[in-house]
């Protein structure tokens, strides 16, 4: 079973890929791994996500900090994945 501080947890959906590669970057340049998943369907057939479609996760240990150096983003997209 994976420890608490190995889960990924979701902090936000970002509206385009520019702000979630900005969210990236910026995690990514204080050591905070990110992974980054579309909830649109059609994504993976080459057509450009939905507006908020692009969900940004951390690992749990990193959740605060991430959560602090973005302004705390708005939660959206799939709720379940929040959980």
């Amino acid at each position: 079973m994976a420890e608490k501080s190995d889960r990924f947890v979701f902090i936000g959906a970002a509206h385009d890929d520019v702000e979630a590669s900005i969210w990236r970057d910026l995690l990514e340049k204080e050591g905070v791994a990110v992974y980054m998943k579309s909830s649109d369907p059609l994504a993976p057939l080459g057509v450009a996500p939905l507006p908020g479609s692009l969900q940004v996760f951390v690992h749990a240990r990193d959740e605060k900090r991430a959560r602090w150096l973005l302004g705390d983003p708005p939660l959206g997209g799939d709720p379940a994945a929040r959980d």
